[in-house]
């Protein structure tokens, strides 16, 4: 394989730098950037990103540069028909040198628009194994597309795969921390969760005005500072964490500003997604008034 030209490297060096202030995992956007960096980079007369719709089977073209954009634009290609309908059914990209005497090129949008295509090279878009869509470029005026050519747009569209895979994980992952933090802060009872460390990791509003903790407590300290008011809860949840054994529905007396108060908790192990221990939380309720005082 021929090195990559020194003007392409410097458009996927580009691109990569574009991938990195991406904020949104906007598809259609990402992909029509791909396209119009490489078909920069390439000095072709077209290009085209096509969006695969899997329930129909079709391609649909989402971002179209050159004369064929808008002949292009308004016509689904089914999965298997041309160029690009062969790369999305067999999951394979195409260098084709003369497009008119590869049997499987469709003629109608050249007809249609006046366009002459000779040579193209496309290739399939991933989203891990499932096929998102396809990219298309024609005629190149350097000459014919390569095997080095390929290996820059395969580059790039794994750099722009991973990308977005990145952004939507984000994504998933703000929008789980959210709803569960929305969760914490509403709960009625008292929730606190330490890491393996012992360092305070939560502290709910409800936790806090119940044993009378400030509203500014600072996260990531050892728990045994930050429940100095009440040493039983970190003695607590430092017994859970070294046995790795939660407990349901005990009690918890102690004494606040020198009245006797009853707390209500359960233990909670937390566990990665691997199923190791990273911490533990205790939830609880004050129960004095149902309690007789000792």
């Amino acid at each position: 394989m021929s090195p990559i030209p020194r003007g392409p490297l410097e458009s996927l060096c580009g691109l990569i730098s574009f991938l990195t202030t991406v904020k949104e995992p906007d598809d259609d956007r990402v992909w029509a950037r791909v396209a119009d960096k490489l078909a920069a980079a390439f000095d072709c007369e077209a290009a085209t990103y096509f969006v695969f719709l899997p329930k129909q089977g079709q391609l649909v073209a989402r971002s179209a540069l050159g004369a064929v954009g808008r002949g292009i634009e308004s016509h689904p290609i089914e999965a298997g028909k041309g160029l690009c309908g062969w790369v999305a059914k067999y999951r394979e990209p195409l260098l084709v040198d003369d497009a008119y005497r590869d049997e499987r090129f469709l003629k109608d949008f050249d007809e249609s628009t006046g366009f002459k295509t000779r040579q193209v090279m496309a290739l399939p878009l991933f989203n891990l194994l499932d096929l998102v869509g396809v990219l298309e470029f024609i005629n190149k005026r350097g000459g014919p597309f390569n095997e080095a050519d390929l290996a820059l747009a395969t580059a790039a569209g794994q750099a722009a795969s991973l990308a977005l895979r990145a952004l939507r994980l984000e994504s998933t992952v703000d929008r789980v921390t959210a709803h569960n933090a929305s969760i914490l802060e509403n709960l009625g009872g008292g929730f606190l969760a330490v890491d393996i460390h012992g360092r305070l990791m939560l502290c709910n509003p409800a936790a806090k005005r119940i044993l009378g903790l400030p509203d500014d407590i600072a996260l990531n300290q050892p728990a045994d500072q930050a429940l100095m008011a009440i040493p039983e809860m970190d003695a607590i949840l430092m017994d859970t964490l070294v046995k790795k054994e939660a407990v349901k529905r005990q009690d918890l007396w102690w004494k606040q500003k020198g009245e006797t108060r009853v707390l209500g908790y359960s233990t909670l192990l937390i566990q990665d997604p691997h199923g190791r221990v990273v911490g533990a939380g205790i939830t609880f309720q004050d129960i004095t008034q149902f309690q007789k005082k000792k």
